[in-house]
């Protein structure tokens, strides 16, 4: 594949992806939206007011981990239930322009999830943000975003049915929000669970959040150069074409 066509291949696939994205609106919005906010108010119940900001970023990652890992997923299996997944792969194009236009598709929803999270935070729990944190936080979920694609993606080439695939990207949603230190500071886990949970990209981007609004600067740069290597590192596998034309 010739890399000086990707820019036009993956307009053209995003286009393709984000007009039946845009036909489930306000499902999306809904569900993206509403659940983890009603999750911020519940917590926010439980916790002591220093934590406050780390439980609002496990907010964001919570919607991350739908979106990006469930979300993805579940697009592949459709797309493999009405065959428009064996017309992608037939067409001479890269299966990273597949993946990265169904992730575009459903990054702007994303965003507005992150950004409503954040504005009933600053009004409902009068956290502290700045313009330019705000900026910043923007700019890192985007970061985050990236690090999560493959996840997604790998659970909706692997599966072998849209069940399956349904299923499984269920589960791996629920083990990514639920059983990794986005809630909390992963230093509270015993040393070999801490190790297991740096294997996550979302344990990383809670922690980059966190260090955007909160520091110190050496987090952030870590945790950004471990995002970086995420994102390169799921996009050379996604282009190696894993999956991609096997039957």
């Amino acid at each position: 594949m010739s890399w000086r066509r990707f820019p036009d291949q993956l307009a053209v696939s995003t286009h393709m992806q984000l007009t039946g994205t845009t036909r489930e609106l306000g499902l999306l919005l809904g569900f993206t939206i509403l659940f983890p906010i009603g999750i911020l108010f519940f917590l926010n119940v439980l916790i002591v007011p220093a934590l406050r900001v780390q439980v609002l970023i496990g907010t964001i990652m919570m919607e991350t981990a739908l979106l990006n890992v469930n979300v993805l997923a579940q697009a592949i299996g459709g797309d493999k239930q009405t065959k428009l997944f064996d017309l992608f792969v037939s067409l001479p194009i890269s299966p990273a322009v597949y993946a990265l236009s169904i992730a575009l598709s459903i990054l702007p929803f994303s965003l507005a999830s992150a950004v409503v999270t954040l504005g009933v935070a600053i009004v409902a729990f009068h956290v502290v943000i700045t313009p330019f944190t705000l900026a910043a936080l923007v700019g890192g979920f985007v970061l985050v975003w990236g690090s999560t694609l493959g996840v997604g993606f790998l659970i909706g080439v692997l599966g072998r049915s849209p069940r399956q695939i349904n299923s499984m990207a269920q589960l791996v949603g629920i083990l990514l929000t639920f059983f990794v230190p986005v809630f909390y500071p992963a230093s509270i886990l015993p040393l070999p669970l801490r190790v297991v949970a740096y294997g996550w990209p979302l344990t990383w981007g809670a922690q980059f959040l966190v260090a955007v609004v909160n520091g110190p600067a050496s987090t952030l740069a870590i945790s950004g150069a471990v995002l970086v290597g995420f994102v390169v590192a799921w996009f050379a596998l996604i282009g190696s074409g894993i999956r991609w034309r096997e039957r």
